[in-house]
């Protein structure tokens, strides 16, 4: 043979059994070889296709009957039947166009899912019937290199075209996998391409179920739980056909994953999962987002009839895909967004529900002062806070803490002389039979605060009204009174020679029913502020209680009940303040929700 040349023969195997041995072993899962039969019934255009499992003869038996065209209906029974044994490896439908591939599913597309018996069991029989010609049969059995063509009697109220397959002696580890229920439930996942896109109706009877359990059961395409993202349903591949793609959030489900589908028929439980295509990480896992994506160009392994061949059907598949990615984590970024708003304002209903009667258990507390605006008003609507919007702008610099978090120095200056005096509330209103605690605070003529060295004086002007304790925050008390009655409460300060006097209006109004309280009487709808450069937790801005959602303590709970306590952590941290104003006393009350944020993030962890 001259140097550089070369000849060529042809493979063959040593022996043609060896590899159909290996081909029918390579399924080892009996529910996806009895898809793949199912799949060839629907393949045969079948509109009605029931599989029964019963007993013959004492030993389990699975049926699969269709009333598709038939098995090659061009050809004679016995030459169709016959040419099926005697192709192994090969289908006819691989003549099919790239439209015809994606209208018919392709899972058979190598010619070896009757061979998939071997996971269910023992023997196979496939009995053919077309234009009311004669029933032929077509024996196989597991590990046999023969086939047995034969006929049976026409059953009186057989149809005129059917196929059945019989397989008997079904194994021992077939069974349970293959009971009416698991078997109804895999295939609606497994064929729910073909299912949506055909509409056939396929039925599971179970006969060897016991007792009063479900026997009968209807094969329903499977439904995707939670939010369907808002990405196109197909996605252009040059050269091939378009990919199909049906996504959701799916929040809360225990393990999420898209599946990865072949004109309709499934080849990956997860997309992430096949490393060849290299889609492991988010969004297309980790993100709870859950769907199908199908490509009808991708090539199958025969054996497995799982995952994709690496050719260039894949790389076009690979390079169409990542485009999508933008558009998927916008959408997820919005709906988390979205969620979050939600959860906000139902933290809002919880915070108040948990403070409710705090007014009244604890009159010693300065509750703030509620707007109106913030309140749940008698309509049922909410004011402005929290209900249009998950988060506001700050209404002054991010960089300008509240006095709560910025560390008390004592001043060059101490402030004084004592200029005026000022009660809060100016207008206090007291349920008959109750009472409330009023503060007095005094300023010099700059309008900073005099904590000391000044004495209070507190008279009250009106009958039933009464004015108890003293120092800056003294308790007013309402006795029998009529509603509406208004008394006057007058207090001097003086500090030296200087003195000042201030009064406030007090009004005697009905106590409140329990409903009213559960509105929050006193308790303030957090207004979510970002402030994400800002150390603060919370603080009183103009009356409102202003929260920061973009500190990490807050960001870090997002487990609801977390952040609900956190809320009431810095609620109480407000009106502790108010109440008992002393230096540096916001600052360690910061420290006291640093620690306890801090605890309920180890906690959820």
């Amino acid at each position: 043979m001259p140097r550089g040349s070369a000849t060529k023969f042809k493979l063959q195997p040593a022996d043609p059994f060896d590899l159909i041995r290996w081909l029918a072993r390579t399924q080892s899962d009996p529910r996806k070889a009895v898809a793949e039969l199912v799949q060839n019934s629907i393949d045969a255009r079948a509109k009605v296709i029931r599989i029964e499992r019963r007993r013959v003869r004492g030993k389990a038996a699975l049926f699969i009957r269709d009333d598709g065209e038939g098995v090659l209906p061009a050809l004679g029974r016995e030459e169709a039947l016959r040419y099926l044994g005697t192709h192994v490896g090969h289908s006819h439908k691989l003549g099919l166009s790239p439209a015809e591939r994606h209208a018919r599913v392709i899972a058979g597309q190598y010619g070896v899912g009757l061979l998939g018996f071997w996971a269910i069991g023992k023997r196979m029989e496939m009995r053919s019937r077309v234009a009311g010609s004669e029933v032929h049969t077509l024996g196989l059995e597991e590990d046999r290199s023969t086939a047995r063509l034969g006929k049976q009697p026409v059953e009186l109220d057989a149809p005129a075209t059917f196929t059945e397959l019989a397989i008997f002696e079904m194994h021992e580890a077939a069974m349970r996998p293959l009971s009416g229920r698991r078997l109804a439930d895999y295939l609606a996942a497994e064929l729910r391409g073909p299912l949506l896109q055909t509409g056939v109706s396929i039925e599971v009877h179970d006969a060897m179920a016991r007792g009063m359990a479900q026997k009968q059961f209807t094969v329903t395409p499977k439904r995707y739980d939670g939010v369907r993202l808002d990405v196109p349903a197909e996605l252009a591949v040059e050269g091939y056909p378009p990919i199909r793609v049906e996504l959701y959030l799916a929040r809360g489900a225990e393990r999420p994953t898209i599946q990865l589908a072949c004109a309709g028929t499934l080849v990956a439980e997860n997309l992430a999962d096949v490393d060849v295509l290299g889609f492991a990480d988010p969004p297309w896992t980790g993100r709870d987002v859950t769907g199908i994506i199908d490509f009808a160009a991708f090539q199958v392994p025969p054996g497995t009839r799982r995952g994709v061949v690496p050719n260039a059907a894949a790389v076009a598949f690979v390079r169409a895909l990542a485009t999508l990615e933008p558009a998927i984590t916008r959408n997820l970024d919005e709906l988390d967004k979205r969620r979050r708003a939600d959860a906000d304002r139902h933290l809002v209903d919880e915070l108040r529900k948990a403070m409710r009667g705090l007014r009244e258990r604890m009159p010693h507390y300065d509750l703030p002062a509620v707007e109106h605006g913030n309140e749940t008003n008698e309509h049922g609507t909410r004011g402005r806070a929290l209900a249009s919007a998950p988060a506001m702008e700050p209404a002054v610099e991010v960089d300008e803490l509240s006095d709560a978090v910025e560390p008390t120095q004592a001043p060059l200056f101490p402030p004084g002389p004592l200029a005026r005096v000022a009660i809060q509330p100016q207008r206090i209103e007291i349920a008959i039979g109750g009472e409330r605690r009023v503060a007095a605070r005094a300023y010099d003529a700059d309008d900073r605060a005099i904590t000391s060295d000044v004495e209070l004086e507190w008279t009250l002007e009106g009958e039933g009204f009464t004015v108890i304790a003293a120092g800056a925050r003294p308790a007013v008390r309402v006795g029998d009174v009529r509603p509406g009655a208004e008394a006057t409460l007058h207090v001097v300060a003086r500090q030296g020679a200087s003195t000042a006097y201030a009064s406030a209006s007090v009004m005697a109004v009905e106590a409140r029913p329990r409903a009213d309280d559960r509105a929050g009487l006193g308790i303030p709808r957090p207004e979510l502020v970002d402030a994400a450069d800002s150390p603060w937790r919370s603080r009183m801005e103009n009356g409102r209680w202003q929260v920061n959602a973009s500190h990490e303590d807050y960001l870090g709970l997002d487990d609801g009940r977390a952040r609900l306590r956190y809320l009431i952590a810095l609620l109480g941290k407000e009106i502790v303040q108010r109440t008992y104003s002393s230096p540096g006393g916001g600052e360690l009350l910061e420290h006291l929700v640093a620690v306890i944020a801090h605890a309920e993030r180890n906690l959820r962890t």
